[in-house]
């Protein structure tokens, strides 16, 4: 007898047809399965037992699915449940699964978030034991010089919905400073817990930092910089706590992120400090299709030592994560053209939002964004940041790529400064003004005659200063068609006619990436 082919359908045909169902499930399966280990496999899925009917099954099904993709254990998982032949009420659940790749290998071009290309190259080997372990190392060079060097490896603790791991990385990075003139190199360790508290409502982070960081003042730097230089020693833990009902982590239209975290440096070495950092982000519809979104991140740090806190410990406020229109770290105490941060910052962002098209992905947004910040000397930091704030405000444009990378094209007015700030009004794209203007002189370059240039040359160098993320050119049009659409809405048409038609190249799969710092909120 010929074999029949067995026909599934979709799980919303049952919806609300199978709630007093009873259920006994006979066996879980899996296909597709060749290294994973099968107390890994058995520790995600026990729970299914449990499911009393119907409906509880085929959810908790597709929970199992779900979660055998985010711990690193799959790459895809589908569930497939079936009857037991002379029993209606039995059923059989089949995992169709596909394992991550032995081994992969990436080069990426980006953006950092100072507005300087880079190239990364990255390798790495997911659940390499079976268990969901990962290792993934990478190396990434910026045009300026700075370099990093980083490995890691992550293990996740596996059980039905549990969404917490531990990682270990080892990293070496080369970074100029240009807010202060001087140079830093950093060589750490760093051990990290990812967890989750009252009943997975919080999510709940412990950091453990042992630093051996080196400062090198540049000709230009003044004693006040210089006076730091030399070989210091971090070990420090921090510990936060974050709520978040947010529909999505940028440009979001509704939800609240509340999120506490603290320092303490001081076992070992000269740091010795505790910090403590509060931010918070809200965001509600308005009316017509617009929504609000308001940001706050106050941080104070206190040094435990008898010396001045060290200039890689201050606070810092200025650029596109706070403030815009003011250079990058630029604002508070200076002496000279060099830039001492503080002790104590506040800085806040109010956005209105209008979606255009695509509704997801574009956004016209006006902004009002302040902030301030007090020296290490203050006597009274909240009465030194009361007497000069900062402020701006602006207008512009917001692309959001795959919910993963955001640009901006905004014009920003300072409207409150103090004599002598890094600032001015202007046009400011992605990462900062300097970014824009190394993609404007691309488009000029292209422009000369007689210049050949390749498409594909072009269009990665495009979408290198443009700032963009993964980008699959064949499986992404309309995500392409959109991103097109941003630019010629961005920029001039004039302007515009020098780019390629990115879609028209579909043998290019590039990668690029935007690295911003965890701790940024105000955006």
């Amino acid at each position: 007898m010929a074999n029949r082919r067995k026909l599934y359908h979709r799980a919303d045909v049952l919806l609300g047809k199978c709630e007093d169902t009873p259920t006994v499930v006979e066996a879980v399966q899996f296909h597709g399965v060749n290294f994973t280990k099968n107390d890994a496999l058995v520790r995600e899925v026990a729970y299914l037992y449990k499911s009393s009917s119907l409906a509880e099954l085929i959810k908790n099904s597709n929970l199992a699915a779900k979660h055998l993709q985010e711990v690193g254990l799959m790459d895809s998982a589908t569930a497939l449940i079936d009857t037991v032949e002379g029993d209606l009420n039995s059923y059989v659940v089949n995992f169709v699964v596909k394992e991550p790749k032995s081994f992969t290998l990436g080069l990426k071009a980006g953006v950092t978030t100072h507005g300087e290309a880079d190239v990364m190259l990255n390798a790495g080997r997911q659940s390499f034991g079976g268990r969901g372990e990962s290792v993934n190392t990478s190396f990434s060079y910026t045009m300026k010089g700075d370099q990093s060097f980083d490995i890691a490896l992550s293990k996740p603790f596996l059980g039905w919905q549990k969404y917490s791991n531990i990682s270990l990385a080892v990293y070496r990075s080369l970074a100029t400073l240009p807010w202060n003139h001087s140079d830093t190199q950093e060589n750490g360790i760093l051990l990290q817990y990812n967890g989750q508290l009252w009943a997975r409502k919080l999510l709940h982070t412990i950091k453990l930092n042992t630093v051996w960081r080196k400062l090198v003042a540049l000709p230009e730097a003044a004693f006040a910089v210089r006076e730091h230089a030399g070989h210091t020693l971090k070990c420090s833990m921090e510990n936060s706590v974050a709520y978040d009902t947010r529909d999505r982590s940028l440009v979001p239209s509704r939800g609240v992120l509340l999120r506490l975290a603290q320092e303490y440096a001081g076992f070992l070495g000269d740091a010795a400090f505790v910090k403590h950092q509060f931010d918070l982000q809200a965001a509600a519809p308005l009316f017509l299709g617009t929504f609000l979104s308001a940001s706050l991140q106050c941080a104070m740090i206190t040094s435990l030592a008898d010396r001045s806190l060290h200039m890689l410990d201050r606070l810092y406020l200025g650029g596109a994560h706070n403030l815009r229109g003011f250079q990058w770290n630029t604002i508070g105490p200076r002496v000279e053209t060099s830039c001492l941060g503080g002790a104590a910052s506040c800085a806040g962002v109010l956005h209105i939002y209008r979606p255009l098209v695509p509704a997801e992905m574009l956004f016209a947004h006006l902004f009002v964004a302040g902030g301030a910040l007090a020296s290490v000397r203050s006597r009274n930091r909240l009465r030194d940041m009361n007497d000069a704030p900062r402020v701006s405000a602006g207008i512009g444009l917001a692309f959001v790529f795959r919910n993963m990378v955001r640009l901006e094209l905004n014009y920003v007015m300072p409207l409150r400064y103090v004599p002598g700030d890094f600032c001015s009004p202007g046009l400011y794209f992605g990462a900062g003004r300097r970014s824009c203007e190394m993609f404007c002189s691309l488009l000029e370059a292209v422009k000369a005659p007689n210049r050949e240039i390749p498409k594909d040359a072009l269009t990665l160098s495009a979408l290198v200063f443009l700032g963009t993320t993964t980008m699959n050119i064949s499986n992404s049009m309309v995500e392409l068609e959109a991103f097109e659409l941003f630019v010629e809405r961005a920029l001039n048409k004039r302007s515009r006619r020098c780019l390629p038609p990115i879609s028209s190249l579909p043998h290019i799969a590039r990668q690029a990436l935007v690295r911003t710092r965890p701790n940024d909120l105000i955006t």
